[in-house]
């Protein structure tokens, strides 16, 4: 009872009021975009792209709060009045108007990925927006760890309630059979962390910079977790990475372009664990801190050659693209910290996340920013692969052209491909004679599924450029094809059943299971056996019943779709197939069916309905 009496709901309400009070606008935006998700999350699957505007709302949305966020910290450190603070409510939802505008319909990747290096800007942003022009180091470091102390403290509280609630519904299903929708455990766990978070975190926001000045406080737990669990992790990155460094020197080889991630963790990893112990450096018995900020910067830069070898690899050989260029500019932001940290007399901190905010910002809206530049990359290299093919003479495509070798088509492809993901195909338009514009046009404007729009963007090109689209290859010269019947219009088309006695789901994917020569199935239909097995390696589904045995050749039917030059989408007429025997009849309605080709073919994955009837009379 003890207990209960400490807790004031009073109290509760009165912080939670005041918090909404200090950041009206993040919250705001925190339950404008939870609304967003929670709606899409009710939508059928196959409906959501019909609407594209909840899309865009949640991301807004989470601009809206960083931004917000960001906005009220100047505020709280400049003491402005109701007037100034009015004014940067206004032209922040200026900003998030405009940009809201400016999204397209869907959300295309490209703008996604420009979506997240804003949002990490912004983020950034936030640690240093309240110390612009001041060098109260110690101020900005305390209020830092707080923050992410506070991150931390929310991520677990939300993560608790988010478990305890979901098993309390799951009891109320199965203890009292409240029928209970499936859709309420991902709408828990956004309202968790949209709001719950969020409100949560905020409550525990510092804002009087004096007062963090001079406050000196350093959590224990900081530094054992620095010294026994990132240290470690730091020196056994190094030592991976040297070790790696010298293999490469003796065996006299190009890095393999997976180091990058390791570089990138250990650079990190490194860089966190300076921050964290940094306030302690000069305290007595701590001379290892200041040892291993100088070796560390030191140790840096072997390993960022490795880095930009590794990568540069990659890009000789494929061109740039968004990833590449991100990390070029982060082994890029890399040296010039390290450089900094090593000459510089002040030494600090701040300089990391203000420079890295920078980078972010400029790798998304600057003059040579990523998006521009791996567009120009990739069409440069597709314009030189289709000279050297012969495709492409004088700047124009030509209707007959020599036959192009398995590797060219490929790589065209796979720049194509690109193309249609990412960016469009103005910088192509004047390749061809035909206008592309309409052409593309033509051939998307019924379909109204953004990846049916983008596969058949990608295959009108290669129409246009008289070559065979061919999928990307993995090793040992395997190429994967893969046919769906899901996307555009068809996902919405219904599934006639009629004739039939049963349906049911039938799927057989990768894995362990996925791996066996022959998987079976079985069922139990009018008091008798009725087994489905799948032979990947002949290509054959098979159906028994206890008088007969059915079956149907999968791998002719990936032979005749591959022949339509026509990858991913398909009509469900032509993946819908009906077996019939004796005794039973079977229509098997295609969703999904990939293969692996390497001399002959191999089914990896088959997914459909399966509709059964049983009887005599089934001719």
């Amino acid at each position: 009872m003890r207990l209960f009496k400490n807790i004031s709901l009073q109290q509760l309400w009165t912080g939670a009021a005041d918090t909404f009070r200090n950041y009206p606008f993040v919250l705001l935006s925190a339950f404008l975009g939870t609304a967003a998700a929670i709606y899409r999350i009710e939508l059928p699957f196959e409906e959501q792209d019909q609407y594209p505007q909840l899309e865009k709302l949640m991301l807004v949305s989470a601009l809206g709060l960083i931004l917000s966020f960001d906005l009220e910290l100047l505020v709280r450190r400049y003491k402005m009045r109701l007037g100034k603070r009015v004014a940067l409510w206004l032209v922040g939802l200026v900003l998030l108007i405009l940009y809201y505008w400016l999204l397209e319909s869907p959300v295309e990747e490209k703008q996604f990925l420009r979506f997240l290096m804003l949002l990490l800007a912004l983020h950034l942003a936030a640690s240093y927006v309240m110390f612009l022009n001041r060098r109260e180091e110690n101020a900005f470091w305390q209020f830092n760890k707080v923050l992410f102390l506070r991150i931390l403290t929310a991520a677990l509280y939300s993560a608790v309630l988010f478990v305890g609630i979901a098993v309390a519904v799951v009891a109320l299903d199965q203890l009292f059979s409240v029928e209970v929708p499936d859709d309420i455990y991902p709408e828990l766990w956004v309202f968790m962390v949209g709001v719950f978070n969020t409100w949560f975190f905020l409550a525990g926001v510092p804002t009087h910079v004096q007062e963090l000045e001079q406050t000196h406080l350093y959590p224990k737990g900081l530094k054992v977790f620095t010294q026994f669990v990132l240290l470690p992790l730091v020196s056994l990155y190094l030592l991976i990475l040297y070790a790696y460094f010298g293999k490469i020197l003796v065996q006299w080889e190009w890095p393999e372009g997976w180091v990058s991630v390791l570089v990138l963790c250990f650079a990190i990893a490194g860089i966190l664990s300076l921050l964290l112990i940094h306030p302690i450096r000069f305290e007595q018995g701590n001379n290892w801190i200041r040892i291993y900020a100088r070796w560390f910067y030191r140790a840096l830069f072997p390993l960022l050659i490795l880095l930009v070898l590794a990568i540069w690899r990659r890009i000789s050989e494929y061109g740039i693209t968004e990833q590449r260029y991100v990390v070029l500019a982060l082994a890029f932001w890399l040296l010039c910290t390290a450089l900094y940290f090593l000459l510089s007399r002040s030494k600090n901190i701040k300089f990391i996340p203000v420079t890295l905010s920078l980078v972010a910002v400029l790798a998304a809206f600057g003059p040579f920013n990523a998006f521009l530049v791996s567009e120009r990359s990739q069409v440069n290299r597709l314009d030189e692969l289709l000279q050297q093919s012969e495709v492409l003479v004088g700047g124009q495509v030509q209707p007959q052209h020599p036959q192009v070798n398995e590797q060219i088509e490929q790589e065209v492809s796979s720049i194509v491909d690109y193309l249609a993901r990412y960016h469009d195909f103005e910088e192509l338009e004047p390749w061809f004679q035909q206008d592309l514009d309409s052409a593309l046009a033509v051939a998307t404007d019924s379909l109204d599924n953004r990846w049916a729009k983008r596969f058949e963007q990608r295959n009108v090109v290669m129409n246009l450029l008289h070559m065979e689209y061919r999928t990307a290859y993995v090793s040992g010269g395997e190429q994967y094809l893969y046919f769906t019947s899901m996307e555009g219009a068809g996902a919405r088309i219904p599934l006639d059943i009629r004739g039939y006695d049963y349906a049911f789901l039938y799927f057989d994917e990768g894995g362990p299971e996925g791996e066996r020569e022959v998987s079976k199935t079985s069922f139990e239909l009018d008091g008798k056996a009725f087994e489905v097995s799948l032979d990947k390696e002949r290509g054959k589904l098979i159906f028994r019943t206890e008088s007969e045995t059915l079956q149907l050749d999968l791998l002719a039917v990936v032979k005749e779709l591959e022949k339509k030059q026509q990858q991913y989408q398909q009509e469900q007429a032509d993946m819908t197939f009906v077996v019939t025997g004796a005794d039973a009849q079977v229509k098997v309605v295609l969703h999904e069916l990939q293969a692996i080709k390497k001399e002959g073919y191999r089914l990896s994955n088959v997914r459909g309905h399966l509709f059964v009837r049983l009887g005599e009379q089934n001719n």
